[in-house]
Parts: structure tokens; C-alpha cells; sequence
């Protein structure tokens, strides 16, 4: 099964499936409805399917907002570009979760008020994978999210990624409310 983590933002969207990872950059010169409509189509487009694993998802993780921090500037466009996507995988008839920001870090780092930097370093401890090369302005703390947020959803569904050194908290993989996923074993 093919899990796609998607960490939404109006301006770097990170989006993973653990084998393939992506960031979709806006700009604010661009129209909102535009920029808008960028980050849905590539969503779509992962979790689609690609090149690298052409199989559809069977689920996708999307990082929720973060209600802590009231009114912040772009919080109601961003709250669309949530909305926006649930409603696209609502149509591809595709099951997500939503996880909450502290949920995410405390399941990557075992702290739920872990900081970007600490995000990047325990993908690269817990999984290998070196964001390191990454600039920032490329999306590294995006796709490092995005990878998280389908590891969450590998795990859920019982195909956890390849893991080193101590286990994930297993509180902050229960503390989400995950749709029914119906569990195949076929390959790809």
C-alpha cells in the first residue's frame, strides 16, 4: 500500500510517500485562487501516482493546522487549502487523517515541541534520509514533514518504514483519528 504525507503551506508544500518527495512553491505576487490551485493539482498529482511508484494512495496524512496560534496572517488561506484538499481526496475516494502539528513532532522526535532543525535530524536518524543537501528555501523542513507524516500513516496501516535506533511513541500514533483503511497485500 502507498501512503502520501502532505504537509500543506501557502507558500512550500511539502508532500512524500516515502520513496518520492516533493515541494510545491507559491508566491505571493501570484493571485491566491492561482497559487491555490497549484498546490491541489500537485497533491493530486502525488497521490495519483509517480514515475517513482505509479500507484495510486491508499491513504494520505495531511498535517493539521495549528489552532495555537490565532489569527495569523494567511491562517483563513490556509485553512482553504486545507478544506480544498480533504474535498479533492474526498472525490479520488481516498481516506486521510488529520495530525496535529505537536501529534507529528512527538511521534518523529519524541517531543512534541521539537523545533525544524530537530524534525530534519530525526528523519535522518530514525530513517536515513539526509535532508542536509536540501536548502531551506528548497523545502527542506517541508519534505521532512511530509516524509513524517507518511511514516505516521506507513505505521498506522502496519507497513512501517525502515526505522533505526529507539521506536516512535506509540501515544502519538493513537492520538489520531485514522479513517478505515482497507488493508491489501498485493505488492508494488
Amino acid at each position: 500500500m502507498r501512503v502520501v504525507g502532505l504537509d500543506l503551506s501557502l507558500t512550500s508544500a511539502g508532500m512524500s510517500d516515502g520513496r518520492e518527495h516533493w515541494v510545491t512553491r507559491t508566491t505571493p505576487d501570484d493571485a491566491l485562487e492561482a497559487r491555490l490551485d497549484r498546490i491541489v493539482n500537485r497533491a493530486q498529482q502525488m497521490v495519483g501516482g509517480t514515475n517513482v511508484w505509479p500507484r495510486e494512495a491508499s491513504l494520505v496524512v495531511i498535517e493539521a493546522g495549528a489552532f495555537s496560534r490565532n489569527m495569523q496572517t494567511g491562517h483563513e488561506e490556509l485553512a482553504a487549502l486545507r478544506i480544498m484538499v480533504r474535498h479533492a481526496m474526498w472525490r479520488l475516494s481516498i481516506p486521510y487523517a488529520m495530525v496535529t502539528p505537536t501529534g507529528l513532532k512527538a511521534y518523529t522526535t519524541g517531543y512534541g515541541k521539537a523545533t525544524k532543525q530537530q524534525m530534519v535530524a530525526a528523519v535522518a536518524e530514525r530513517h536515513g534520509l539526509d535532508l542536509s543537501g536540501v536548502k531551506v528555501k528548497e523545502g527542506r523542513y517541508d519534505m521532512a514533514d511530509a516524509f513524517a507524516l507518511a511514516a505516521m500513516g506507513y505505521a498506522h496501516i502496519g507497513q512501517p518504514l525502515p526505522t533505526e535506533g529507539q521506536p516512535a511513541p506509540l501515544a502519538s500514533l493513537l492520538a489520531v483519528n485514522w479513517p478505515t483503511v482497507e488493508i491489501t497485500t498485493e505488492r508494488n
